[in-house]
């Protein structure tokens, strides 16, 4: 589980243009978007790629935007609950020997880069 590998769930064309990383939306929500690149693709009739908008992965949080309610809220839009005791159940079996499994260990250190990556991203982009 990687950041920048979370497949896009938004996109936007150019008549938008490229979209705010965090906004308030009219239902007193606020829209969370990372990973927000160009779109490629061919217009009808055209041979050409060009970019044809933006895409984005985007989460939508009821609650103030705090770099720590985002952050739950980005991770249980990825992982839920039970998947997520799953990996640190799995590592601690490992762990104390219960069920050795070094598949286990990587999946959970792939889990905790996972969480540091977005500390940085949300404490880089919420501070600006």
């Amino acid at each position: 589980m990687k950041l920048n590998s979370i497949e896009a769930n938004a996109h936007y064309d150019m008549v938008h243009g490229k979209p705010a990383v965090l906004e308030k939306d009219n239902d007193g929500s606020f829209v969370y978007r990372m990973n927000i690149e160009p779109e490629m693709g061919i217009p009808d009739g055209g041979q050409e790629e060009t970019q044809i908008g933006w895409k984005c992965y985007e989460v939508r949080a009821f609650n103030q935007p705090t770099k720590e309610n985002l952050k739950r809220t980005i991770i249980r839009s990825v992982i839920d609950e039970t998947a997520e005791f799953d990996l640190v159940n799995s590592h601690n079996k490992h762990v104390l020997g219960v069920v050795v499994s070094e598949a286990a260990v990587t999946e959970y250190k792939e889990y905790l880069q996972f969480t540091e990556d977005l500390d940085a991203l949300l404490k880089e982009t919420l501070s600006n």
